[in-house]
This record gives C-alpha cells, sequence and structure tokens, in this order.
C-alpha cells in the first residue's frame, strides 16, 4: 500500500464501518496484520499533522484541557487499546467530531453550540472513543483488501473529504461513486455505528455520566434537519436513522439516569462559541447581561456570564472593567483557571504585574498541571519583558505536551526575545514539523544546529542532527524531507 493511500485510509476512519456486538474480533486477530497499533500511532501522527497543515484549528488552552479532560474521564470505561491521545479543535460551526488511529480525536468547536450541556457533548466522544477502542480503522483495512482498489480509493478519498473541512465536495463523491461495493461498505457502515452507540452508552454509565445523554444528542442533530438546515457533518459520517435513534434509548433506559453536568468551563467555552459564530459583541454582552439578571441562575452560569462579559471588556481594552466583573464572580468559582487567567490578563494590562504572575504562581501550587494557568503566566511573562521566565515555563509545557504546536509556537518567540538562538530555532521546528511543514521545519533545524555549534554547545548540536535525521527520515542531515 503507497503512502498516499495510507494517508487516505487514515482519514476515513471518521467514517469506516463497524461490525455487530457478537463479531468482534479480538486484538490479535488478522486486523492486526494489516495495521498494527505501532503502525495506527505513526500513522495517526503523520495524519495529523496534514490535517493541521490543510484546516483551520483553534488554539486555546481552555478548550483543549476541557475536551482533554473528558476524554480522560471516560477512558477507564473505554476499553482502548491506546493510552496516548492528541487532539485538534476545528474552528468550524457545524456539528461534528472524529477518530483517527493512534489516539487523535478531532472535535468542532461548533459542537458547543448543540450541546446542551457536559453529558451530551461526553456522548459524542464516547461514540468516538469506541471507534478506537474497537479499531474499526485495522478492521476496516482488512476488509478493504477484498474490494477493488479504485473503489477503495474513490471512498476513503471522499470520506477524508467529509472528515476534514469539505464535507460537501466529499459527500458529493459518495454519491458520485455508486459502485455496488461502495454501497455494500456503507450499508456495513450503519451496523458499526450501532455499535459504537452501545459502547458510548456503556462508557457514559460506567463513568457516572448520563447514559440518556447519547439519544437526546441524536434526536437535537435529527430535528436541526426537520426546521430546513443542512445536516449536521457528524451525520454524513456517521448515518443517523429512526431506528438507531431509537435502539439508542432503549439501550440508555437499561441504566440508571444521573444529573447532568454543566460547569463553568463547559458554559464559558459555550458562549465562546456563539460569540464566534453567532453573536456580534453588542449582541453578546447584552445576552449576558440578560442572563445576569434572570433570578436563580446558577452560580455556574453566573460566573460564566461574568467571564465572559470580562473577556469583551479585555477585547475593548477596558481591563478595569473586566477586573470589576471578574470580582462578581460566586466566591466558590473564585480560584477557577477560566477565572484566574482572565483576571491575571485583566491586571497585567492595567500595569499590576507583579500581582498578576504573583497570583498565577500561588494558584499553580494548588493546580501544578493546569495549562490554562501555565499558558496566562508564560504570555503575561514574556509580554513583561520577563521572556527568560517564560522560556522555562513553556519548555515545562513542552515537555508535558509536546504535540502541542502552540506550545512550540510561543516557546520559539519567547526564547528568540530572551536571546537564546538555539531554543527559539529548535522550536519553531517543532511547531512547523507539527503543523505538515517538514521542509521549513528541516532549515530551522539546520540553523539551531549551526547556532549550537557557534556557542561550542557540541551535546545539544549531536542531538539536534538526530531530530533532524528523524523528521526527514535519512541517515544524512542535509537529505530533503520526506513528502507526507
Amino acid at each position: 500500500m503507497n503512502r498516499t493511500l495510507v494517508c487516505i485510509l487514515l482519514g476515513a476512519c471518521a467514517a469506516t464501518a463497524h461490525v455487530q456486538a457478537d463479531q468482534l474480533p479480538s486484538l490479535g486477530d488478522s486486523s492486526s496484520s494489516y495495521v498494527s497499533l505501532e503502525d495506527e500511532y505513526r500513522l495517526g501522527r503523520d495524519w495529523l499533522r496534514q490535517l493541521r497543515a490543510n484546516t483551520q484549528p483553534i488554539e486555546d488552552p481552555l478548550l483543549e484541557e476541557f475536551i482533554e479532560n473528558t476524554v480522560y474521564k471516560l477512558l477507564p470505561f473505554a476499553d482502548m487499546p491506546q493510552k496516548e491521545f492528541e487532539f485538534i479543535m476545528i474552528d468550524k460551526r457545524e456539528l461534528n467530531a472524529f477518530a483517527a488511529p493512534g489516539g487523535i480525536i478531532g472535535v468542532n468547536f461548533g459542537l458547543f453550540l448543540f450541546s446542551e450541556d457536559e453529558d451530551e457533548l461526553a456522548a459524542v466522544l464516547a461514540h468516538e472513543l469506541a471507534h478506537l477502542g474497537q479499531r474499526h480503522y485495522a478492521r476496516g483495512v482488512e476488509q478493504a483488501q477484498q474490494q477493488e482498489p479504485v473503489a477503495i480509493a474513490t471512498l476513503l478519498a471522499s470520506l477524508l473529504l467529509i472528515a476534514t473541512n469539505h464535507a460537501d465536495a466529499g459527500f458529493a463523491g459518495l454519491m458520485a461513486g455508486q459502485a455496488a461495493n461502495i454501497q455494500n461498505q456503507l450499508a456495513y457502515s450503519r451496523d458499526w455505528e450501532r455499535e459504537a452507540d452501545r459502547i458510548g452508552i456503556r462508557t457514559l454509565a460506567a463513568s457516572g455520566m448520563d447514559p440518556e445523554a447519547m439519544p437526546s444528542m441524536f434526536e437535537q442533530m435529527q430535528n436541526s434537519q426537520r426546521i430546513g438546515e443542512a445536516p449536521p457533518e457528524f451525520l454524513l459520517t456517521h448515518p443517523l436513522t429512526g431506528s438507531r435513534i431509537a435502539d439508542a434509548a432503549d439501550r440508555a433506559a437499561q441504566y440508571p439516569t444521573e444529573p447532568r453536568l454543566v460547569g463553568i468551563d463547559f458554559l464559558v467555552l459555550k458562549q465562546e462559541a456563539q460569540m464566534r459564530y453567532q453573536l456580534n459583541p453588542e449582541q453578546a454582552q447584552a445576552e449576558y447581561l440578560t442572563t445576569l439578571d434572570k433570578p436563580g441562575i446558577s452560580d455556574a452560569l453566573k460566573g460564566a456570564s461574568l467571564c465572559s462579559l470580562a473577556s469583551l471588556a479585555l477585547k475593548q481594552n477596558q481591563p478595569q472593567k473586566a477586573i470589576d466583573w471578574l470580582n462578581q464572580v460566586p466566591a466558590n468559582l473564585q480560584r477557577e483557571p477560566v477565572v484566574l487567567s482572565r483576571l491575571a490578563r485583566a491586571k497585567a494590562q492595567t500595569g499590576q504585574l507583579d500581582d498578576a504572575i504573583r497570583l498565577l504562581r500561588q494558584q499553580q501550587v494548588y493546580r501544578p498541571n493546569s495549562y490554562v494557568l501555565a499558558d496566562t503566566l508564560a504570555d503575561i511573562l514574556d509580554n513583561g519583558g520577563r521572556s527568560r521566565e517564560a522560556t522555562t515555563v513553556l519548555k515545562d509545557l513542552s515537555n508535558q505536551r509536546p504535540g502541542n504546536p502552540l506550545i512550540w509556537k510561543k516557546l520559539s518567540i519567547a526564547a528568540a526575545h530572551a536571546d537564546q538562538q538555539v531554543t527559539a530555532y529548535q522550536a519553531n521546528a517543532e511547531y512547523l514539523y507539527l503543523t505538515g511543514d517538514d521542509a521549513r521545519a528541516a532549515s530551522q533545524l539546520d540553523m539551531a544546529i549551526q547556532a549550537a555549534a557557534k556557542s561550542g554547545d557540541f551535546m545539544r548540536q549531536e542531538a539536534l542532527k538526530e531530530r533532524l535525521r528523524q523528521i526527514t527520515g535519512s541517515t544524512d542531515p542535509k537529505a530533503p524531507p520526506r513528502r507526507s
């Protein structure tokens, strides 16, 4: 199988077919001979780099950390063969999510517009984890070997378009390729989608979330079509029928219902999605002021609305107004990272740099793994002329999250400000590599090697040479990078 077809196959995993629960193969069956877990991991990372190069991701620490925390809450109950995940957030308002082999989870930011609570959003993620947990990609590759190569390419290339950023073109490709084997593949996928629903519902229940969230989310998807809107992208790769909704409802009813979660982070992200896709600043401000006037609103909704008003004030260069809004956040939420991040940024903008830094460092003692707090601290330090300290924070973050392009990008900028040339070149190389620009990544690494040699840091020079060989896929450091 050539590399191009492999990459197309990877894109298809958001919609590849599944078999009935009683036909599930073990991880050691024939599907593993087609695609091993190691292959899935390596090829999945390659596919993610290509996806970043061809779509518009949202780089938001709060968004990434929320999706990550939700996935890791589900993970112990999802029977996953792999334990390492990477996340990508797509800047699109349509409802969609997808999974790629090797633990790649993608979410359209617009998913927050359709989800009424965290359980409904988690239901979509539980469904995607079921696709990964059952290794549907590897089994789809095994099944595809029995089809005509041209038909496979037609099907998978179309599904790649749907899974990324060209749903209309991808769906048109499927409609144009009405070969019998493509029809059979899509029909088979409906059985596999029901399998993912069943496993996802079981995962929700085991993790303490409401299993009824799965059918209720499906009903929202179906209702969006009834009022004349285009079908959600999720439905183009995950066909939804009345019988599938009924089956999900019947299965969810076998478990006890649980209270739905609606926390401040979820509500802030939902409001940010509204401001991004639905409301202009004036409308948003009016909306959240009206919300604050409603009697009996929850602390989470009050806190989220105040955070959103503070964000609007910061964008309007009114940091003191932002501080005034944030001081009204309920006391039980004032130490949440989403609140502290905005408060620290507002304080820094009013010239209270030391207070902002002290506030963040104090809270990091209690939340040492908070990406939101660390990212905010790095920004404030770098913008405040303390770039050397910022590079230290960002180096720690890059060790914790080596697959995150935003961290490498910020590290490159802070290191350049701190006159740390080798680090600046190396971090920029990692950013370019993770976003699919192999040639420029190799060029930046070459400059880092030269800078390390000039400074006499020969151990680092050799380490950089090894990294260059990994990126180019060659034993010759000067060889051109391999093509994805």
